[in-house]
């Protein structure tokens, strides 16, 4: 009896394991849909908020100071559309979508403000969901900006002047200054000059490194150079964007630790929209003395602690006595310090991103940071790094971009640069940030 009971067992499960193996055949297409919709789904959002952002930057684009530059006005509503059409189709050029279509609208209000619309739908093919009868998902967003064309802006420029901004802009120039040093250093019982920060000539020295890179052909560009010229591109592109109105003013600092009067920073020019003078202003930035006390000359919290002191609260930018302030900082990010140290009394360390905070509480804070180029023995890679190199640069390399990019306000804030063009480069897309950054984001 036992035994029959337990052959009918036996046989009765069989039973049900078939029919729930029926059961899951029948269902399978339906659960593998399902999941395949959620799949495609989720996909298609993450896409769609993609899109979105872009279409967010294109109104912020359509209605910031750099586009009212490029079509002749903030009146050139069309030109303006084009534009922030034109930024849109870039940033989506690539997107997994079929049958995108945007629409965008640029109007001025009588108050002078200009308000910037996108709308955009469009189709994500699907992977799995064809299972289900899904093709495609269908995606949508909207954007919309306002700016006041008139913001009244404050940028202070301060460039790092300290010794190693004499050094060569790019790499190229570095072998022509070395061959150069070695050149009348042949010439010459006495040191001609160096490649490293030699600004000051030494009761040994004929030359600084000014006179070896620009009193001779071919000229040599040196990284103090190349960032008065990049100063002078943004004051260009203020002028003509500001034009009468004058509302981007530009001020001009050094900021190096001066051993013979003592003073932390250098006021070349306050904040003004005299764009002529602001060029010609330019010019008078140099490298700081470092002689005759001979030593070095970056102390960073002395030099933003007094310049922070003089700088009014960040404003709305509604009028020329409330500005929004920028503080642009050109800086190699290598300070001095005084001490027993490597068997001598001159000592350097990593920027400290803390000393940017005061700043930062009444501006925005943007960074260049102007890399080392490595300086090598004989200038041969083979030949090792320069002593100077070594013992002054290598052991703070690792930590001066991230506690530099920790100053700026934000990542879009920081910049590094690693020869010459690229200061150019750099404070031109800080300048660019700010012009778009009064554009606000209403949706």
């Amino acid at each position: 009896m036992f035994s029959a009971f337990f052959g009918k067992l036996v046989k009765f499960r069989s039973a049900q394991s078939a029919n729930v193996a029926i059961m899951f055949a029948l269902l399978a297409p339906l659960l593998v849909g399902a999941t395949g919709f959620a799949i495609d789904y989720a996909r298609a959002a993450f896409i769609e908020q993609q899109m979105t952002a872009s279409a967010q930057a294109a109104v912020l684009s359509a209605v910031s100071q750099s586009a009212a530059k490029a079509m002749g006005g903030y009146s050139n509503t069309v030109g303006l559309k084009n534009y922030g059409l034109g930024i849109f189709n870039l940033n989506t050029s690539k997107s997994p979508v079929v049958g995108l279509s945007a629409t965008i609208d640029v109007s001025k209000a009588s108050d002078g403000t200009v308000q910037s619309s996108l709308t955009y739908h469009a189709n994500v093919s699907t992977i799995f969901s064809g299972i289900i009868g899904f093709k495609s998902i269908n995606i949508s967003g909207y954007a919309n900006a306002s700016a006041r064309p008139n913001t009244y802006m404050n940028i202070y420029i301060l460039v790092d002047v300290s010794q190693s901004m004499g050094i060569a802009a790019t790499q190229s120039d570095m072998q022509l200054l070395y061959d150069r040093v070695i050149q009348f250093k042949n010439a010459s019982n006495r040191e001609p000059g160096c490649v490293f920060g030699c600004h000051v000539k030494s009761p040994i020295q004929n030359y600084t490194n000014e006179d070896l890179a620009h009193s001779y052909s071919p000229y040599i560009s040196l990284r103090i150079d190349a960032a008065k010229t990049a100063i002078k591109g943004i004051i260009g592109d203020a002028a003509s964007i500001s034009g009468s109105q004058g509302n981007i003013k530009i001020g001009l600092y050094e900021i190096n630790q001066d051993p013979n009067t003592g003073n932390s920073y250098n006021q070349i020019t306050g904040p003004s929209s005299d764009y002529t003078d602001l060029l010609k202003q330019a010019d008078n930035i140099d490298l700081g003395d470092n002689q005759p006390k001979g030593i070095g000359d970056t102390d960073f919290n002395a030099e933003l602690t007094s310049f922070g002191k003089t700088l009014s609260g960040n404003g709305a930018g509604t009028s020329p006595d409330s500005p929004l302030n920028y503080v642009f900082i050109i800086t190699d990010g290598l300070s001095d310090i005084y001490g027993s140290c490597f068997g001598g009394t001159h000592c350097t360390g990593p920027f400290d991103p803390t000393l940017c905070d005061p700043l930062k509480s009444k501006a925005t804070v943007g960074v260049i940071y102007t890399t080392y180029i490595p300086i090598y023995n004989g200038n041969d890679p083979n030949s090792g790094f320069e002593a100077n190199y070594t013992k002054l640069v290598l052991p703070y390399v690792a930590q001066i971009a991230p506690n530099l990019k920790k100053c700026a306000s934000s990542s879009s804030f920081y910049f590094e640069a690693i020869d010459g063009p690229a200061i150019d480069v750099g404070i031109k897309a800080l300048f660019k940030t700010s012009l778009q950054q009064n554009a606000i984001l209403t949706r």
